[in-house]
Formats: C-alpha cells, sequence, structure tokens
C-alpha cells in the first residue's frame, strides 16, 4: 500500500493515485435512441456491456467514437476524466434522460473508442471531437458536465465560445472533480515519469490490482465503489485487447499552463450558469477545486456548488441520486 500525496498532479485526479501506483509496480518488477436500462439496472446503472449496447460510433478523423444517446428534448452532453470513460455516467443515465437528452462519448483513447497510437491527445483535440460529435448529431445547443480532464474540455469549449470559434451554444455548465488552475498541477514523480521516455514501461507495468486500489483510493469512505465495477475500469482501458495508452492520453502540464490565463479567463468570465458538485472526501481535488474556483470567479455570475462530505472522486457514481437531483433542480430552478 502507499500514500496518497498531499498535492497531487490533479488535472486529472485519479492519475495521483494510479500514477504512484503504477511507478511502484513498475519498479518492482446498440440499442436504438430512447431506449432506457432496465429496472433491474436502475440503481446502479447500466453494467459495461449494456453500456456498449446502448451506444453508437462516429467516425472522426477516422477514427471510430463512442457515444450513448438517451433520452429526447433539451441536451445535456457529459465529458467523463482520465483514465476513465462515458461509462463513469451510468447512474446519471437513468434521471438525466428521463425529460431530457442525455450524450456521453468517450473521447479517443478511452473507453470503447479507438485508442490511436500516433494520435496527439491534447485537450484542444479532445475538445474538436466534441465539436464533431455535435455537429454530428445536428445540435446547435447543449448543456455541458465535465469531470476531471473533461472540465479542461469544457474550459477550452468556453474558451472558444467566448471569441465566437464555437459552433454552438453552451447553455450551462456542471464541473465535477478535477483541478480548473494551473497552480493545482503539481506532478508527482511518478506522473513525470508516465510522460517521460520511460511512459510506455510504466504503461506496460500497469495491472489490474492497481487500477483498482488506486480508484479506491479517491472514492469516497462511505459509498465505495464496487471492485467489480473498478475491474471494468481496467477492461475498458484495455479494450479491445491490451489497448491501454495511459502515458499517451495523459494531458500534458506544459498544455495547462500555456492556456491558463485563457482557460481561467472563460471560466470566469462567462455569464453561462456554472455549477460546481464536489466530493469533498477526494484526496487529490475536491475541497481545493471548490476553494480555488470560489476565490478566483468571486463575480461569477449566477455561480452555485454541491458539497457532498463524504463522497470522493466520482460523486456523479458514489451518490450519483443526490448529484442528479441537485443538477436537475438547478436547471429547472432556471439556475
Amino acid at each position: 500500500m502507499f500514500q496518497l500525496p498531499r498535492v497531487p498532479f490533479a488535472p486529472f485526479a485519479p492519475l495521483a493515485a494510479m500514477a504512484l501506483a503504477i511507478g511502484l509496480a513498475a519498479a518492482a518488477s446498440p440499442a436504438a435512441h430512447g431506449q432506457t436500462p432496465s429496472a433491474s439496472t436502475a440503481q446502479s446503472g447500466p453494467s459495461s456491456a449494456q453500456w456498449k449496447a446502448l451506444g453508437k460510433t462516429f467516425s472522426f478523423e477516422g477514427h471510430s467514437v463512442f457515444y450513448v444517446d438517451q433520452g429526447s428534448g433539451s441536451t445535456t452532453l457529459a465529458i467523463h476524466g482520465y483514465p476513465t470513460s462515458s461509462w463513469d455516467f451510468r447512474r446519471l443515465l437513468g434521471p438525466m434522460s428521463r425529460d431530457a437528452r442525455f450524450i456521453a462519448p468517450d473521447l479517443l483513447g478511452f473507453g470503447y473508442s479507438d485508442k490511436p497510437a500516433e494520435f496527439s491527445y491534447s485537450i484542444a483535440r479532445h475538445a474538436d471531437l466534441v465539436v464533431a460529435l455535435v455537429k454530428h448529431l445536428g445540435l446547435t445547443r447543449a448543456r455541458l458536465i465535465g469531470s476531471d480532464i473533461g472540465n479542461a474540455v469544457v474550459q477550452e469549449l468556453l474558451a472558444r465560445e467566448r471569441t465566437a470559434k464555437l459552433p454552438f451554444a453552451i447553455d450551462s455548465v456542471v464541473l465535477i472533480n478535477g483541478s480548473l488552475f494551473a497552480e493545482q498541477f503539481k506532478p508527482s514523480n511518478a506522473q513525470k515519469a508516465l510522460l517521460s521516455p520511460l511512459g510506455g514501461m510504466i504503461n506496460r507495468g500497469a495491472s489490474e490490482d492497481t487500477i483498482v486500489t488506486s480508484l479506491t483510493q479517491i472514492s469516497g469512505p462511505e459509498r465505495r465503489i464496487p471492485a467489480s465495477e473498478l475491474s471494468e475500469v481496467w477492461k475498458l482501458l484495455n479494450h479491445p485487447s491490451d489497448a491501454r495508452l495511459m502515458h499517451k492520453t495523459l494531458p500534458s502540464v506544459e498544455e495547462r499552463e500555456a492556456q491558463d490565463v485563457r482557460w481561467t479567463d472563460a471560466l470566469c468570465a462567462t455569464s453561462t450558469p456554472l455549477k460546481l458538485v464536489v466530493g469533498t472526501a477526494d484526496p487529490t481535488a475536491g475541497k481545493a477545486m471548490a476553494e480555488a474556483t470560489t476565490a478566483k470567479c468571486k463575480g461569477a455570475r449566477r455561480f452555485a456548488a454541491l458539497q457532498l462530505d463524504k463522497a470522493g472522486h466520482f460523486p456523479h457514481v458514489e451518490y450519483a441520486q443526490e448529484t442528479a437531483q441537485a443538477i436537475l433542480a438547478w436547471r429547472e430552478g432556471g439556475y
């Protein structure tokens, strides 16, 4: 076992636990649109296999991108984090698609989407993919949910909207656990190793036990995500067969630093309704995210927050009902 760093490289907080674990281990050695999940999966959400069956694909620059698209009406588009996938939103699918449309893609390099070895896995390129999906679906506006690196993707989209370079309107934004500002990005030695020339070796040295243990450690104390579900995260990370590219899909510190002013301005100056959902028991990117955002964005219009004291890095999995109810009540209350 190992101790989590107190101030991790939290662009993408699960890495704070996972990369250290990987480093130590290496050193030591189609359903139709509108279909809903069955009642038997209502509480925990669809299994990963059921999630795949609900999904569709579209082509982005010759690569297959997986996405789930359920419900009808006004649209919410949810963007997952590192190193997980759209399956993170399985427990939000039911409530969020009951009276509206809910879309969740797997970014390239994650989940059921292709994992091309030579693709540039930057936040900007992930944002390009989201724009292409919105265009593919013929949407003109959407609500956005971001989690972990999904937050940075949302910030990039807000920055583009601010300069009239986004081809759709953002109606509102929900950001779930993950750092938002460059000063919060402090890479550990193991994280630096993943980004180094040795990153491929560390990636290959990862194991299921490493991933399950590290993700368990950033879950909250009350509703730990079952190990069986975290094992599915490992399978999705490797889909279709030992295909993981953790050293390549980890966004760089350089991009975060280069875009910090632009992304911070976009977040704090936007008139788009903004809500934080924060599991404060997350040892990597919980309470600090809320405090930093509050400090930097005091003047943000219609700013709101939900803090769940016993939730960890994945409040949308651990406390899905509370998360969904808070988002829906905020939305239905006119922000």
